[in-house]
């Protein structure tokens, strides 16, 4: 018996390629937009860049931090994506990832009713892609679904980017689609053992994301 129903949303979704060291999507009408995480870090607020470059700086290890970090959630996401779908693999898991999923298992129950699991958004108006963890009801209502794993416990004013990412993605699925996505669902697994859970309203992140998008293709203009 399957845990989970799932309800396909069929549409063409982009192609993720690699160019100047970071995200980029190519559309099926083969236009290459940036990702909304590369625009995000590209728009990053001088204070978070000055912090982040402090700690690479004071952290011996930020290198090997970094790259585990990666490792880490993308195994944990490929782990709940198998979870959602129902699915089994032979990979190999870090117990740390195992660790992240067992502990999202309580928040990742409250999903149901499954459009699809990393699909690969664009928007031909906003110029941008980028791949939605998933997107389906969470307690009931229509969402963006991100999972994000996390050294330490998070505040939040800590994950507006998250938000606004998450705002973004529903933008371009109901571009795509003509379904309108309204709530936002952030779920965080730290590994001090924590697990939160951060739900917002997409409308209230709109003006953010048109900002930061702003943001981006003025810098453009000057390289």
């Amino acid at each position: 018996m399957s845990l989970f129903n799932h309800i396909p949303i069929n549409f063409q979704q982009a192609q993720l390629i690699e160019k100047d060291n970071a995200h980029y999507y190519q559309t099926p009408k083969g236009d290459i937009f940036p990702s909304i995480t590369t625009i995000l870090k590209k728009t990053m607020s001088i204070e978070k860049q000055q912090n982040l470059q402090n700690w690479e700086e004071q952290e011996i290890a930020s290198e090997y931090i970094t790259r585990e970090s990666s490792v880490i959630g993308t195994q944990t996401h490929k782990l709940i994506e198998n979870f959602l779908n129902e699915t089994t693999s032979s990979e190999e898991f870090r117990l740390l990832s195992v660790a992240h999923f067992n502990n999202l298992i309580p928040f990742l129950q409250k999903i149901n009713d499954i459009h699809g699991t990393e699909l690969r958004l664009y928007s031909n108006a906003m110029k941008l892609a980028g791949t939605s963890d998933c997107i389906a009801k969470y307690g009931g209502e229509l969402s963006i679904i991100d999972y994000k794993t996390k050294r330490s416990n998070q505040q939040e004013e800590w994950m507006t980017d998250h938000f606004i990412q998450g705002t973004a993605y529903s933008q371009m699925f109901k571009e795509l689609t003509g379904i309108e996505i309204k709530q936002i669902v952030i779920l965080v697994s730290s590994e001090k053992n924590t697990r939160m859970e951060f739900v917002k309203k997409a409308e209230d992140y709109v003006d953010l994301l048109n900002q930061r998008l702003e943001q981006f293709y003025e810098i453009k203009k000057t390289v």
